[in-house]
């Protein structure tokens, strides 16, 4: 099983994967994957250097040892690859674009020096909030799969202004949040939002895993 590889706990490729089962079709997954980013985008404020919020979520072991792992927005290419796969999309790697918030400076950056190239971050994210502030948005880092003609999938990765009643500004902390559009849910997507980090709820997904195995589950 594979539940435990996107949104921790929560019950996202199960519910993509039971609606194509179902004979729905999808035409669009959009989330925030990242428990960390969304964690860093629910606190960052604009006021604070964004480098700071970086090594509190890394002291609190929110990111990778090396941040620029969560920054760069392969992670989320990652998981989107995996949903669209569920969806029954063909999507590839390379066909993901991905917009790293990870300065050339600071991607060339030996390890033992990435702490104190943080900085290097904080300018662009400034202009980036107030740019979002003034619209009365907010910065969220998505992951986006839309369906195409003939099946070709257009997908994205990256930061985002979304307005306050998004779907995707919802909840807080590290949650993850996932809205799939489909037949069924065309004007109203279909929202699971809840923790996407944390060892309770990834073991709990691959006990349920286990269990789904076991029992010869035709999902799986």
């Amino acid at each position: 099983g594979d539940s435990a590889t996107v949104g921790a706990g929560l019950p996202l490729l199960r519910s993509i994967r039971e609606l194509v089962a179902g004979g729905d079709r999808i035409h669009a997954v959009e989330g925030v994957l990242s428990g960390s980013l969304a964690w860093l985008f629910d606190r960052y404020d604009g006021m604070r250097p964004f480098s700071g919020f970086v090594r509190e979520a890394r002291a609190a072991g929110y990111t990778e040892p090396d941040p620029r792992l969560d920054l760069s927005g392969e992670d989320v290419r990652r998981k989107l690859l995996i949903l669209a796969r569920a969806a029954g999309l063909a999507l590839q790697a390379d066909a993901v674009q991905v917009d790293s918030l990870v300065p050339a400076s600071l991607a060339v950056a030996p390890l033992n020096e990435v702490d104190v190239r943080l900085p290097s971050l904080d300018t662009l994210l400034r202009e980036r909030f107030k740019a979002a502030y003034r619209e009365g948005a907010s910065l969220r880092f998505v992951g986006r799969f839309d369906t195409g003609i003939a099946g070709v999938c257009h997908a994205s990765v990256g930061l985002r202004a979304l307005p306050a009643d998004h779907p995707l500004c919802g909840g807080s902390g590290t949650d993850n949040r996932v809205a799939i559009f489909s037949d069924r849910y065309r004007e109203q997507p279909l929202v699971i939002q809840g923790p996407g980090a944390g060892a309770e709820v990834t073991a709990a997904a691959l006990l349920d895993d286990v269990l789904c195995i076991a029992a010869g589950a035709s999902s799986y």
